[in-house]
């Protein structure tokens, strides 16, 4: 209990001198306060600047889309032609009768 007691006052009797330290900011009333230098990395510091890439011409690339690639291209077969085609399979051949 004793080194209990003298421990406490030894705390309370160096109190005084922690009141009276130095603050870890100085005070932003004062004017002529020293502030710390801050460092803060460059929002810029990994840009790299646009640079134009050659492109093609319009009839290079019209000739690229145009041709089949390695002949893997399947032919869908011909395009259906309308009203022939309909009437060869049936279908539609009650549009050409009047309304009943």
């Amino acid at each position: 209990m004793r080194m209990f007691i003298a421990a406490l006052l030894g705390a309370a009797a160096s109190l005084p001198a922690l009141a009276c330290a130095t603050p870890l900011f100085p005070d932003p009333a004062e004017a002529g306060a020293a502030v710390p230098a801050v460092e803060a990395p460059s929002a810029l510091a990994g840009y790299r600047p646009h640079r134009e890439q050659q492109a093609p011409s319009w009839q290079a690339l019209n000739r690229e889309v145009a041709e089949p690639s390695g002949g893997t291209a399947k032919s869908r077969g011909p395009a259906h032609s309308g009203v022939a085609d309909a009437k060869a399979d049936g279908h539609g051949s009650h549009h050409g009768e009047a309304a009943k």
